[in-house]
C-alpha cells in the first residue's frame, strides 16, 4: 500500500467518529477510496465497530444508526431467532433468554435457545432486545437496559473472555477467576501508571481505582479510602494486594511496607476467619488498612484497624460452621511438643469445636505453617506467639468446663471436673481455686458496707465462663492487630497529616437458612456502608446539580434510613431494646421480641412472623431477612465480673498482664458493656473514618463455591450483586454526569477544538458554543452556574478532538519555525542537526497530510537538500520507473529512497505515481473480482486518467463489455419472464464469471421459473388438483405466464369443477351427474380419489349396482319420490331379466287349476280349470290362491272368502260387466276389506289380472284401471306377489293403461309406505265421484320421469359446463347412456329422463 494511502487510513482510524478538518486526501479523482469498501454486501446498511469494540449499524442513505442488526445482514440462523424475546427465571442460570411463541393475558409460551419449550407467567418475564446480548460493555451504565438479567449476562460474557473487571461508573466490579491471568505484569502496570487521570480511557482494572485514590491524595491532599467488599474468597485480599502494588510502584515505599502488610494476612485469617455455611474461609471481622504518605508522595507507613470481630463465634459457632481457624490448626497441626505444652488433644474433644471439625477445602496443617512463617517474617517473637496459642488453648479448656448445683450452698454451683479447670487455670497463669470461685460466685459491693459474695446457679456460671472466653479472645485479637502494626517499617513516621489511603476489607451481606444475632450485626454493617455509598454517590451528586441550578431527573434510590433507625435509634431500636433486656430482672429472648413487636408493629421495614413465634423479619436494602431471636440475649451478653477482671490482672501470663494491667481501673459500665454497644461504638468509629475520606468502591464477586478456575455460577453471582447494591448502583449511575469542569477550565481546554469565531462574549455562552460545535448530545450535557457537566460519551468526543487539534498545532508551529531558518547561515554541524529536525517535522506533516504554505516551504527546503546528496544511479532509476510506469521498478526505487531518506520532487512524483498505480491496480482487482459495472467503469477511468495500459486494464475493459451485454440480456429476459431467455442469460453470466446482485436476482428468478415449469409439467401429467394449484400459486407469486401455465390454468379449473361436482354430487348420486363427471374425468385422464373411483365403478359396472347405489343415496337423503322412481327402474330390470318366469301361472301360491275347479260342484270342471286365469262373467266361486291355506277358524275363513268374492264382483261391476246400483258402496268395502285383511290384497290383484286377460269385451278393460290405481295407492300385494304384479303392469298390451295412472310408481310407493289406513276413512258418498278421489290420491304421487330440475324450469343443472368437451372445444362431451330395457314382447321401457 502506498504511504499516502496508509497514512490516510491510519488517520481515519485514529479520528473515530470525529471528522478531521485539517487532513487532506492526496488521492486523485473523486477522493473517495471506493474500492476499499467495494466488497461489502450490496445493502444500504453497513456494519461498524465503535471505539468500545461494539457492533452497530449505519443506514448509508438516511444516516440512521442502530444497535439492532438489520435483516439484510442477518444469517439464516439469526433470521430464525428474530421476533419477540424475553428473559425468564431459571433455577441455576437465574435468567435465560427465550423466544415468545404465543402470548395470553397472563401466560406466555416460550422456546429456550436449547429448544426446550415452557409456559411462564408474564409477570415473571422481562423484555429482552436480542441485539443487546451482543453489547458486552466495559461500563454497565452503557447497557441498553438496566435490568439485572442483562447485567448478569454482560458480567458473565466478560468473565468468559478473561475480563474479570467491569466498571459501574467509578465503581469497580471484580469477579475472582481463581487462576493467575496476565493482568498484573510490569507492562500492564506501566500502561496504567503512565497515563493521566481521565484523559485516556483505560479498560476497567483495580489499578484504575488505586490510581484515582493516589491521584486524589497527591494532587488534592485529601484522604482517600478504597472500600473493598465481598465474601471471603471473592478476591478482596488480591484486590488489596494489587492496590498496594500499584501505589508502591507509582509512589515508592519505605522498606517494602506493602509486602509486610500482605505477610500479615495468614495471621489475621487464622485468628479472624472461620468456615460458615456459605464460605469456607469467611472473614468474621472488618479490616481497615491505612497507608500513610510523606511530603514527596512516598509510602511512609501503614496501620491496620480491626472492626466488629464476631466474638460470639468463640463460644457458640452455628450448626455446621466452624470456630476460628486457629483453634483447629493448634489441635490438628501443632507439633507434639507444642500440643503437650498447651495440654491439647484432638479437635473433636472440645465443645467449642464440635459443630464442625473437618472441611475438604481447608488444609489446617498447611495454613498453620503459613501462620508460623508469618509470625517470623513480621518479627514477632516465639514467646509472644506461644502466649496467644496458650490463651486459645485456655479458651478451649474453659469451654469443656461444666457446672452442677452445689449441695453445700443454697442456689450455688460448682465445677464438675476440677482437672479441666486446673488446666485452664495453668494456661491462664492463675490459681485454679480463684478461677473456680470467680466462675461460680460474684462479689456484691455496696458503698459504705462490707462486700458480700453471692452464689451463681449453674446456668449463670456457664454464661460467665462464656463471657470470659469471648472477652479474652477479643482482647487478644486486638493485641495481635496492634502488634502487627508495630512490626510495620517506618510505622508512619514522616507521614503528612491527612495524606493517607485507607483500604477497607469487610465481610459482605449474609442471608442464611437460620439467621441470628451475628448475621444482624454483619448485615447492619453493610446497611451502614450502603448508606455511606448512597450519601457519597447519590446525595452529594444531587446537591451538586441543585447548586449548579441545572435540570435533572430526580434520582430514585432506596433510602435505608428507616432500617438504620429500626436497628439503632434509642430507645426502641433493636439493639437498644436488646441492651435494655440485659439490665432488667428476668429478661429473656421472649420478652425482648414482645417489646420489639409492640414498638414496631406499624413499621414498613419490620414484620412479625406468626407461623414461627421466635422469628421476626427486617427489610434490608438487599432483601428481606428472617431472624431467629433465640439466643439473642446470651449472644449479646458480654460482661465480666469484677472478680474475673481482678483474677486476670493477677495472672503470671505476660500477654494477659499486657491485656489486663494491674493498675488498670475498669469501670462498672465498661465491665457490663454488651456486644451490641461495642458493635455500635466500633461501627460509628469506622463510619467516621470513612466520612473523612473520598471513597472508591470495589465490589468483589465469588463466581462459585468450589474455587474452580473460570467457572461462573449465575445464581451465586446474582445474590452477591444484589447484596452489594450493584443493580441499584448501575441504574442510578446511568442518570448522573460524572465529568465536571468549571467554565474557565472547560473554555481553556476545549477552545482549540473550534474552527470559527465565538459569537458570544460571556464565558458560559462560549462553553455552549463549543458543545454545539462538537455536536454533543444535549441529553448528556448540562451547563450549570459555575460548571459544565457531561457524560462519558461526550468526554471521549471532546478529548479525542482536542488531542488531534493539539497535535496539528504542534506540527504547524514546528514547520513555521523551521521554514523560516536560512540553512546557509548555519555552521556545518548546526546545519546537519537542522535538517534532521526538519526531516522529522516534514515526516509528521506527511503522516497527517498537512498541506499549508509552511509545510510546502519546508518540503522544498528538505528536497533541495536531499537532491544535492542523491547519487546519479538513483536519479536514473527514478526517471526510468516513472517513464515506464512499471509497478515493480517504482516500488523498488521508492523503497530505496525511503531507506536513504531521499525527499525530492522526483521521489515525490514517483511516490504519487506509485500511489496512483497501486490504487488503480487495487481498484482493478476489486472491480474484476466484483464484476460490478460501476466499479469497472471507475477503475478503467482511473487508468485512462493517467494513461495506464497494463494487461489488467485491458482485461477489465473486455470484462466491462461482457458485463454490459449480460446486463442488457438479463433486463430483457426478466422483463419478458421467458424461461428460454432467462436460462440463456444465466448461462452467459456463468461463462464470464459474473455474479453480482442483478445476476443473483436473475438466477433466483430463473430457478423459480424453472421450478414453476417443472411443477406445471408434473401437475399436467398427473392431473392432480393440489399440484396444479401449487404450481399456479408459484407462477402467480413471480407473475410467470407461459402457454404451459395457461393450459394448466384451464386444466386446473376443469379438475376443480370435476372435484366440486364430485364432492357435491356424492351425497345424491344423480345418474346423469355421475355419468357426466366420470366422462369429464376420463377425457383428461384424471386419476381422482376414492369417490371418483367409486363413480367410475358404478358407470362401468352392472347397471343394477348403479341403481342400487342411487336408491341407497336417495334413502339416505330421505328423498322418497326419487327412491320410488329408482325402484321402478330397478323393477324394470328385474322384469326384463325374469320376464318368462313372472307370468301369473307361475305364481307359486296359485291353486292347481283342477283343484280350484272342483271347489264348485256344478258345471264343467275341465272348462273352469282351463279358464281359471281368464276373464269370466260368473261370480268367483273360490279364491284363486292358497293365501287362505293357513290356520284360520272356519268362521273367519268363510268371511274372507266372501270378501274375496265381493272384491271380484266389484271389479266386474266397475268394468260394466255386472249391474249394480251400489258401486260406491262396493268400492268402499273393497278398500276397507283389503286394509283389514292381508289375504284379500293379493287375491284382489289376481282378480284384476284375471279380468283383463282374454276379456271378450276389450273396450271394457280401460274402465278397471282407475280402481286398480286406487287400490295400488292404498295397499300393496303380498311380498311374494310383487314381482308378478310388476311384470303384468309392464305387459305391452296394458302398459298404456297402467302408465296413464302411473301404476308402477303407485305400486312402489305402496310397497315403500305400506297400507294407507287413512283410506279406510273415505265414505261411500265420496266414491260416487271416483275421478275426484283419484285426483286427490293419485295425482300427488304421479311422477313422470323429470330431469334434475323440476318440470317447467329451464334452469340448467350445475354440471352443465362439464357436458362440454375440454379437448374438443365447442363439442359436446360423449357421456355414457343407461341401457335400454326390452320388456316381454320386445318393446322397450320409456327413457329414464332422470339420467339425462
Amino acid at each position: 500500500m502506498p504511504r499516502s494511502s496508509a497514512n490516510a487510513r491510519a488517520s481515519e482510524k485514529d479520528t473515530g467518529d470525529v471528522k478531521v478538518d485539517f487532513t487532506i486526501d492526496t488521492t486523485q479523482g473523486s477522493g473517495v477510496r471506493w474500492w476499499e469498501k467495494a466488497e461489502e454486501p450490496q445493502t444500504i446498511w453497513r456494519a461498524c465497530v465503535s471505539n468500545d469494540g461494539l457492533d452497530y449499524y449505519v443506514n448509508t442513505e438516511t444516516g440512521e444508526t442502530q444497535w439492532e442488526k438489520p435483516e439484510e445482514l442477518m444469517t439464516e440462523e439469526e433470521l430464525n431467532n428474530n421476533g419477540e424475546w424475553v428473559w425468564i427465571p431459571h433455577s441455576t442460570e437465574c435468567y435465560v433468554a427465550a423466544k415468545v411463541l404465543e402470548k395470553t393475558k397472563k401466560k406466555i409460551f416460550v422456546q429456550l435457545e436449547d429448544g426446550d419449550k415452557k409456559k411462564v407467567d408474564i409477570s415473571a418475564s422481562q423484555p429482552l432486545l436480542r441485539s443487546s446480548l451482543q453489547r458486552v460493555v466495559a461500563d454497565l451504565t452503557l447497557l441498553d437496559n438496566m435490568g439485572s438479567p442483562l447485567i448478569l449476562h454482560c458480567l458473565r460474557k466478560r468473565f468468559e473472555r478473561n475480563q474479570i473487571y467491569t466498571n459501574v461508573g467509578t465503581i469497580l466490579i471484580s469477579v475472582n477467576p481463581y487462576q493467575r491471568l496476565p493482568l498484573y505484569t510490569e507492562q500492564v502496570l506501566r500502561k496504567y501508571s503512565s497515563r493521566g487521570l481521565g484523559v485516556v480511557d483505560m479498560p476497567p482494572h483495580v489499578y484504575n481505582i488505586a490510581h484515582d485514590a493516589f491521584y486524589g491524595v497527591t494532587s488534592f491532599s485529601k484522604g482517600q479510602s478504597i472500600i473493598i467488599s465481598g465474601e471471603s474468597g471473592a478476591g478482596k485480599t488480591e484486590a488489596t494486594k494489587q492496590c498496594l502494588q500499584y501505589i508502591a510502584n507509582v509512589a515508592g515505599s519505605v522498606a517494602d511496607v506493602e509486602k509486610k502488610v500482605l505477610q500479615a494476612n495468614p495471621i489475621l485469617e487464622a485468628y479472624g476467619n472461620a468456615k460458615t455455611l456459605r464460605n469456607d474461609n469467611s472473614s468474621r471481622f472488618g479490616k481497615y488498612l491505612e497507608i500513610f504518605f510523606d511530603k514527596k508522595g512516598r509510602i511512609a507507613g501503614s496501620a491496620t484497624e480491626n472492626y466488629l470481630l464476631e466474638k460470639i463465634r468463640v463460644v457458640q459457632p452455628a450448626h455446621k460452621e466452624r470456630n476460628f481457624h486457629i483453634f483447629y490448626q493448634l489441635a490438628k497441626a501443632a507439633s507434639r511438643d507444642l500440643k503437650r505444652k498447651l495440654k491439647l488433644t484432638n479437635a473433636e474433644d472440645y465443645r467449642y469445636l464440635q459443630t464442625c471439625t473437618d472441611v475438604d477445602s481447608i488444609d489446617d496443617a498447611r495454613d498453620f505453617k503459613d501462620v508460623l512463617d508469618a509470625f517470623k517474617d513480621l518479627g514477632i517473637s516465639d514467646g509472644e506467639r506461644d502466649q496467644t496459642f496458650a490463651l486459645c488453648s485456655a479458651v478451649l479448656h474453659l469451654g469443656n468446663c461444666s457446672f452442677s448445683p452445689d449441695s453445700k450452698s443454697s442456689g450455688g454451683s460448682k465445677v464438675r471436673d476440677l482437672k479441666i479447670l486446673s488446666v485452664a487455670a495453668e494456661l491462664l497463669g492463675v490459681p485454679s481455686e480463684k478461677l473456680s470461685q470467680a466462675l461460680t460466685t460474684r462479689e456484691i459491693r455496696v458503698r459504705g458496707q462490707e462486700s458480700t459474695r453471692a452464689n451463681m446457679e449453674p446456668k449463670e456460671a456457664s454464661e460467665t465462663r462464656h463471657a470470659l472466653s469471648k472477652f479474652m479472645y477479643g482482647k487478644m485479637f486486638n493485641w495481635i492487630v496492634s502488634r502487627i502494626n508495630k512490626s510495620m517499617p517506618g510505622n508512619g513516621k514522616g507521614a503528612e497529616r491527612g495524606l493517607s489511603i485507607g483500604i477497607l476489607d469487610i465481610f459482605g451481606f449474609e442471608i442464611f437458612e437460620k439467621n441470628s444475632f451475628e448475621q444482624l450485626c454483619i448485615n447492619f454493617t453493610n446497611e451502614r456502608l450502603q448508606q455511606h455509598f448512597n450519601a457519597h454517590t447519590f446525595k452529594l451528586e444531587q446537591n451538586i446539580y441543585k447548586s449548579e441550578g441545572i435540570q435533572f431527573s430526580a434520582i430514585d434510590y432506596i433510602d435505608n434510613q428507616p432500617m438504620v433507625d429500626l436497628i439503632t435509634k434509642k430507645p426502641n431500636g433493636v439493639l437498644p431494646l436488646l441492651d435494655e433486656e440485659l439490665k432488667i430482672p428476668r429478661g429473656s429472648d421472649k420478652t425482648f421480641l414482645a417489646k420489639l413487636v409492640d414498638r414496631h408493629k406499624k413499621s414498613q421495614v419490620f414484620k412479625r412472623l406468626m407461623k414461627v413465634p421466635t422469628n421476626f423479619g427486617i427489610k434490608h436494602y438487599a432483601g428481606k431477612v428472617i431472624y431467629d431471636s433465640t439466643g439473642f440475649l446470651e449472644k449479646n451478653r458480654d460482661t465480666l465480673t469484677e472478680d474475673l477482671v481482678e483474677l486476670l490482672q493477677g495472672s503470671t501470663q505476660p500477654l494477659l498482664n499486657e491485656l489486663y494491667p494491674k493498675n488498670l481501673s475498669i469501670s462498672s459500665k465498661q465491665r457490663k458493656s454488651s456486644l451490641a454497644s461495642q458493635f455500635q461504638s466500633q461501627l460509628s468509629r469506622l463510619m467516621k473514618n470513612l466520612n473523612q475520606t473520598q471513597p472508591h468502591y470495589i465490589r468483589c464477586i465469588k463466581p462459585n463455591n468450589d474455587k474452580a478456575p473460570m467457572k461462573f455460577v449465575p445464581k451465586n453471582c446474582y445474590e452477591q450483586l444484589l447484596y452489594s447494591g450493584v443493580f441499584e448502583a448501575v441504574a442510578i449511575r446511568k442518570q448522573g454526569f460524572p465529568f465536571r469542569m468549571s467554565h474557565q477550565e472547560f473554555l481553556e481546554r476545549y477552545t482549540i477544538c473550534m474552527t470559527k469565531q465565538f459569537k458570544g462574549s460571556q464565558i458560559k455562552a462560549k462553553c455552549k458554543e463549543i458543545l454545539d460545535f462538537m455536536k454533543c448530545d444535549q441529553a448528556n450535557t448540562r451547563i450549570g452556574s459555575t460548571r459544565v457537566l457531561y457524560r462519558a460519551e461526550e468526554h471521549k468526543k471532546l478529548e479525542l478532538r482536542r488531542s488531534i487539534k493539539v497535535k496539528n498545532q504542534e506540527i504547524n508551529d514546528a514547520l513555521k519555525r523551521l521554514s523560516r531558518v536560512d540553512a546557509n547561515t548555519l555552521a556545518p554541524k548546526e546545519r546537519e542537526g537542522f535538517f534532521i529536525e526538519l526531516a522529522e517535522a516534514v515526516s509528521e506533516a506527511d503522516k497527517f497530510r498537512v498541506k499549508t504554505d509552511d509545510a510546502e516551504r519546508a518540503r522544498r527546503m528538505l528536497e533541495a537538500f536531499v537532491e544535492a546528496r542523491m547519487d546519479p544511479k538513483t536519479k536514473r532509476e527514478l526517471k526510468e520507473a516513472y517513464e515506464k510506469q512499471d509497478l515493480k521498478l517504482l516500488r523498488e526505487v521508492v523503497k530505496k529512497c525511503d531507506k536513504e531518506g531521499y525527499r525530492t520532487k522526483m521521489t515525490r512524483q514517483c511516490q504519487e505515481l506509485l500511489a496512483k498505480i497501486e490504487d488503480a491496480e487495487a481498484a482493478l482487482a476489486v472491480a474484476t473480482k466484483s464484476m460490478e459495472e460501476e466499479y469497472l467503469e471507475k477503475a478503467v477511468a482511473m487508468c485512462d486518467e493517467f494513461g495506464y495500459k497494463a494487461a489488467s486494464c485491458l482485461k477489465a475493459k473486455e470484462l466491462l463489455k461482457n458485463v454490459r451485454k449480460a446486463k442488457v440480456g438479463i433486463q430483457k429476459a426478466m422483463g419478458k419472464m421467458k424461461r428460454k431467455w432467462l436460462n440463456q442469460a444465466i448461462e452467459f453470466c456463468e461463462k464470464i464469471g459474473l455474479d453480482n446482485a442483478q445476476v443473483r436476482e436473475c438466477r433466483v428468478i430463473t430457478q423459480k421459473v424453472n421450478k414453476c415449469h417443472k411443477m406445471l409439467s408434473v401437475a399436467k401429467k398427473d392431473v392432480n388438483l393440489k399440484k396444479l394449484e401449487m404450481a399456479l400459486r408459484a407462477c402467480e407469486k413471480i407473475k410467470y405466464r407461459s402457454p404451459l401455465e395457461h393450459e394448466c390454468r384451464g386444466l386446473c379449473f376443469r379438475v376443480r369443477r370435476i372435484t366440486e361436482e364430485l364432492h357435491e354430487g356424492f351425497k345424491h348420486c344423480i345418474e346423469h351427474q355421475v355419468r357426466c363427471v366420470v366422462a369429464a374425468a376420463d377425457e383428461i385422464s384424471m386419476p381422482g380419489d376414492k369417490k371418483l373411483a367409486k363413480w367410475r365403478g358404478l358407470v362401468k359396472g352392472p347397471y343394477s349396482t348403479f341403481l342400487e347405489a342411487q336408491y341407497s343415496h336417495a334413502i339416505d337423503q330421505k328423498d322418497v319420490d326419487r327412491a320410488i322412481r329408482i325402484m321402478v327402474r330397478r323393477k324394470d330390470l328385474v322384469v326384463e331379466e325374469k320376464q318368462g318366469d313372472l307370468t301369473l301361472d307361475r305364481y307359486p301360491k296359485l291353486k292347481e287349476a283342477m283343484s280350484w275347479a272342483r271347489e264348485k260342484w256344478w258345471g264343467s270342471r275341465e272348462k273352469r280349470a282351463a279358464n281359471m286365469l281368464k276373464h269370466q262373467f260368473e261370480r268367483l266361486h273360490a279364491p284363486l290362491s292358497t293365501v287362505l291355506a293357513g290356520e284360520m277358524d272356519k268362521r273367519r275363513l268363510k268371511a274372507v272368502k266372501y270378501k274375496i268374492s265381493a272384491a271380484f264382483e266389484t271389479i266386474q261391476k266397475i268394468m260394466g260387466q255386472r249391474n249394480t246400483s251400489r258401486l260406491p258402496q262396493r268400492i268402499m268395502e273393497l278398500i276397507r276389506d283389503a286394509l283389514q285383511n292381508e289375504e284379500v290384497r293379493t287375491e284382489a290383484y289376481i282378480c284384476f289380472i284375471k279380468q283383463c286377460t282374454e276379456n271378450p269385451e276389450p273396450e271394457k278393460i280401460p274402465q278397471v284401471f282407475p280402481l286398480l290405481a286406487l287400490c295400488l295407492s292404498v295397499f300393496p300385494p303380498g311380498e311374494d306377489f310383487e314381482d308378478y304384479l310388476e311384470a303384468w303392469l309392464r305387459d305391452p298390451k296394458i302398459r298404456p293403461h297402467t302408465d296413464k295412472f302411473n301404476c308402477r310408481g303407485l305400486l312402489r310407493a305402496s310397497v315403500h309406505h305400506g297400507p294407507d289406513a287413512s283410506a279406510g276413512n273415505i265414505e261411500k258418498e265420496e266414491y260416487k265421484d271416483l275421478d275426484n278421489v283419484l285426483e286427490q290420491r293419485i295425482r300427488p304421487l304421479r311422477f313422470a320421469w323429470p330431469s334434475y330440475a323440476p318440470r317447467g324450469n329451464a334452469k340448467a343443472p350445475s354440471w352443465a359446463d362439464l357436458m362440454k368437451s375440454y379437448k374438443q372445444k365447442g363439442e359436446s362431451l360423449k357421456i355414457s347412456q343407461p341401457p335400454r330395457v326390452v320388456l316381454l314382447t320386445g318393446g322397450s321401457a320409456p327413457d329414464n329422463k332422470e339420467s339425462r
